[in-house]
């Protein structure tokens, strides 16, 4: 299999700055690994190297391998062909992916679980999830996509980029037709992050994650639901110490305290 990892500043090895702790970012729907580029330099100086994950998937509407499962079975062959620790990243649909790879890892590939898993803007993956936009029109999904932030205005301006932004949100979203969660609670140390302005996954969801989570840390960030890139250097500080704190787990089914950066 190839893998759907790639780093996202190859330039560190021609730099022969190969060490720090991989930090694997999954992608929100719609969107592309690119996004993540900003956080290099910052990652960089806090110990951690950044890999993206590609997420082309099949033309064919109706391939099994366009479900949220198939894409976590990926990511989590690609995660052991890693071969080291890693934290992994998800935001928004991205982070259900991850949840999902981690279930597969802690059932499959044990030795190449992540030493941390970090969801931002992630529902819990075990309540009801509508899956928005689904069969609507151009301008419901355009709706949906300023509603949510992340989208450059001249983006959605400009008929083309705007029917490609459409498409691409489409098409990621459409892995979710019949995803359920099958029960089981992850056991990997869980962080779990929200924007306290976030009209798609508010804070008030994130006690909810100890239903699909043995060990959960939360925290609250003053932004929306592209917190993890307004608030990115915020983010990789919180990663850092949950990371160092993920050894004291609490007690099953207790989350820790939300923090507030």
């Amino acid at each position: 299999m190839t893998s759907v990892l790639f780093p996202l500043d190859p330039g560190r090895l021609a730099r022969q700055e190969p060490d720090g702790l991989p930090l694997v970012a999954v992608p929100h729907a719609g969107g592309t690994a690119h996004a993540y580029r900003g956080w290099t330099e910052p990652a960089r100086a806090r110990g951690l190297r950044v890999f993206g994950v590609r997420t082309a998937m099949p033309t064919d509407p109706d391939s099994p391998e366009r479900t949220v499962r198939a894409r976590a079975r990926r990511l989590a062959e690609s995660l052991a062909e890693l071969g080291e620790p890693c934290v992994l990243v998800g935001h928004s649909l991205g982070g259900l992916i991850a949840a999902e790879a981690v279930l597969h890892l802690e059932r499959h590939l044990a030795d190449a679980v992540p030493a941390l898993l970090v969801v931002c803007a992630t529902n819990p993956p075990h309540l009801p999830r509508p899956v928005p936009v689904a069969g609507g029109t151009e301008q419901e999904a355009v709706d949906f996509l300023r509603t949510v932030g992340g989208t450059p205005p001249q983006v959605l301006a400009d008929p083309g980029m705007r029917e490609l932004a459409v498409a691409m949100l489409r098409n990621d979203l459409a892995s979710l037709r019949g995803y359920a969660w099958d029960g089981r609670r992850l056991t990997t140390p869980t962080a779990v992050y929200a924007g306290r302005t976030d009209p798609v996954a508010p804070p008030d969801s994130l006690a909810e994650w100890t239903g699909a989570a043995e060990q959960v840390t939360t925290r609250v960030f003053d932004s929306g639901h592209f917190f993890p890139h307004d608030s990115t250097a915020h983010l990789l500080d919180a990663i850092r110490l949950d990371l160092a704190g993920s050894r004291a787990a609490p007690a099953p089914g207790r989350p820790r305290p939300a923090h507030r950066p």
